[in-house]
């Protein structure tokens, strides 16, 4: 018997809306007999992913293949369904005990809401309700499923988390070794159009970034602390390591979230089938596959890197008026493509600070620094603690090249005259209580490159200390009584 395949759906969705996907991979020899589509329940406002996680767990017990626990399979997530299988793996612990990153063999994100949707955060309201709700009688009538949607905010807590254990952990989950599956991603060019074309953001599929579906990510840590921890670097950023598993973004031409399964391009689908047997007796070898899908998604890349200032080549009409009134007057030129930076502000001791600002600043060939406003669109604050937020960039050319010299702008505030924050800067070691603290931001040491690479995800933490007023004698926050 061939290895089972499961095929996850996102948000809102169902199981049935895999059909057509389904009957492509028919047509490519994969028995029915070994497809299970799951059916999930997401519009509920107490559901969190982690409970569908739970969900899929039970599922799998309960299965008469499935639930034989050295079963290996395969799988294809569309959208949300990406965070769910992933919580599923994180739930089984670290690589080196995990058996169930062993039972799955092949993983294919289509359109995978690795990093969330910066429509999630839209679905709270009466709207989101009203177009995306439940509109069956019952318990449920009208829930968006909040929890769910909370889980998918830009820059939330359950996508940092859920990072740090299987992306950016000591040991990757997903590895060139043989105890961890193969992962690809596809993601289509083309946002919406006719009605649903009012949800379009720039850089996306329409409901999902191109920057925020591949499993490529890193972190940089801005340690502006009185002395660093561990005495490391005051800007240090994690590497490429070699033995982590390239999980680039392969761009399919003409797709958009919903046609990518809905309509599935004839190119990605024989491109999947061959995936499968990717490791297998007679499959081909991972990095072949890699070079040959990199060469698929060539076709698809240049729209993706149109620059949508007002004066955008390839956008007409409506479209080009459109972006030019979200981001301004932009180059002609094209882009070398997008990137997120999903950014965590904290003190000392690991509390949040909800109230901070990062400028992002280029130097002037007269040596003066001004703000970077060419690669800036668009700030997202976590609605339930804004001090994780995402940033969202256009990264003009020659920027990862490291060419550009750059420079980050800190000031934080505790609300209080009780209290502040300090932050040392990089050069010259002083404290910034008063004002903003600055510090350069291309030393990240020797071969670890840039920290701007076109369609990834950056993850940056930045932590301050967190000090009673004045900072020179007895504060006023406590004093002793006079006798």
């Amino acid at each position: 018997m061939a290895r089972p395949l499961v095929l996850i759906h996102g948000y809102s969705a169902e199981g049935k809306d895999f059909e057509n996907l389904k009957q492509a991979l028919l047509s490519r020899g994969i028995d029915s007999k070994d497809i299970d589509i799951c059916n999930y329940i997401s519009l509920n406002n107490e559901i969190t992913i982690k409970d569908i996680a739970e969900g899929l767990d039970r599922a799998f017990r309960m299965h008469a293949v499935l639930g034989n626990e050295t079963q290996e399979f395969d799988a294809i997530v569309h959208s949300t369904g990406m965070l769910v299988l992933r919580a599923w793996l994180a739930n089984a612990g670290p690589p080196a005990t995990n058996s169930r990153l062993k039972r799955l063999k092949h993983l294919v994100g289509l359109a995978p809401a690795t990093w969330g949707s910066p429509q999630a955060h839209k679905g709270r309201t009466w709207l989101g309700a009203m177009v995306k709700g439940n509109r069956q009688l019952g318990p449920d009538f009208l829930n968006a499923g909040d929890r769910v949607l909370e889980g998918l905010e830009l820059g939330s807590t359950f996508t940092w988390d859920l990072a740090h254990l299987d992306l950016l952990g000591p040991e990757p989950f997903y590895d060139t070794g043989g105890n961890s599956p193969y992962v690809a991603v596809f993601i289509g060019n083309t946002p919406y159009d006719g009605l649903a074309s009012v949800a379009n953001d720039p850089g996306t599929d329409g409901t999902v970034r191109w920057s925020g579906c591949s499993l490529n990510a890193r972190k940089i840590t801005i340690d502006l602390t009185r002395i660093p921890v561990a005495g490391a670097s005051r800007l240090s950023i994690t590497p490429w390591a070699d033995h982590r598993l390239d999980i680039p973004m392969i761009a399919v031409d003409g797709r958009n979230h919903g046609s990518l399964i809905g309509d599935p391009e004839p190119g990605m689908v024989d491109l999947v089938a061959a995936f499968f047997k990717v490791g297998d007796p007679g499959g081909e070898a991972h990095d072949a596959w890699l070079a040959r899908a990199r060469k698929y998604g060539e076709s698809g890349l240049p729209k993706m890197k149109i620059n949508p200032g007002a004066d955008a080549a390839g956008l007409e009409g409506d479209v080009k008026k459109f972006f030019g009134h979200i981001l301004g007057p932009g180059a002609t030129t094209k882009l070398e493509g997008w990137q997120q930076f999903v950014v965590f502000a904290c003190d000392e001791r690991g509390d949040g600070i909800t109230d901070y600002m990062v400028e992002v600043l280029t130097q002037q060939p007269d040596g003066e620094w001004v703000p970077f406003h060419e690669m800036s669109t668009d700030v997202h604050a976590y609605g339930p603690d804004s001090s994780y937020r995402c940033l969202h960039v256009r990264l003009p050319a020659g920027l990862s090249g490291g060419d550009v010299k750059l420079r980050a702008r800190i000031n934080a505030s505790t609300g209080t005259e009780l209290l502040a924050y300090q932050g040392y800067g990089s050069d010259s070691g002083q404290l910034g209580s008063a004002g903003p603290v600055e510090i350069d931001l291309d030393d990240l040491g020797a071969g670890n490159g840039s920290m701007f690479c076109p369609f990834t995800t950056t993850l940056i933490q930045i932590v301050l200390n967190r000090e009673p007023l004045p900072l020179d004698k007895v504060s006023r926050l406590l004093t002793f009584l006079e006798s």
